[in-house]
C-alpha cells in the first residue's frame, strides 16, 4: 500500500507543480524567443533601409540622367558647338588652394558654387 500512497502523492505533486513549471519555462522561452526575433528584426530593418537607400540613389541617378538628357537636347537644338556642349554638360571642377580652403567662408562659398554648377570642389597644392 505504501506504493499506492506514493503514487497518489506524486500525482498530486505533478498536478500542483505543472502549472508553475510551465509558467517558469514560458517566461524563459519568451525571453529567448524575443532575443532571437529581436536580432532577426534588426537585421530585417537594416536590409530594408539598404533597399530604400538603393532605391533613393537609383531615383536620384535617374532624375539626374533625365535632366542631363533634357539639357543635351536643348543644347543640340540651339546648335551649340561640341566644345560648348561638353563644357555645359561636364563643367570643370572648382579649384581651391590649400590655404584658400583653410578659410571656412571661402570654402563654404566655393562648395555652394560647385553644387549649384553641378561640379565638384577640388583642393590643390599652393604651388
Amino acid at each position: 500500500m505504501p506504493d499506492d500512497q506514493n503514487d497518489k502523492l506524486m500525482d498530486q505533486f505533478i498536478q500542483r507543480a505543472t502549472p508553475k513549471l510551465l509558467e517558469a519555462m514560458q517566461e524563459g522561452f519568451a525571453k529567448q524567443i524575443e532575443d532571437s526575433i529581436g536580432g532577426l528584426k534588426n537585421h530585417a530593418e537594416r536590409l530594408l533601409d539598404e533597399v530604400k537607400d538603393a532605391k533613393r540613389e537609383r531615383e536620384a541617378r535617374d532624375k539626374q540622367q533625365a535632366e542631363e538628357f533634357t539639357m543635351l537636347k536643348t543644347l543640340l537644338e540651339r546648335g551649340d558647338t561640341p566644345a560648348d556642349i561638353r563644357a555645359n554638360l561636364a563643367p570643370e571642377p572648382i579649384r581651391l588652394t590649400r590655404s584658400q580652403a583653410r578659410d571656412t567662408s571661402v570654402y563654404r562659398r566655393a562648395k555652394a558654387q560647385a553644387e549649384k554648377a553641378g561640379t565638384t570642389l577640388e583642393i590643390v597644392s599652393d604651388d
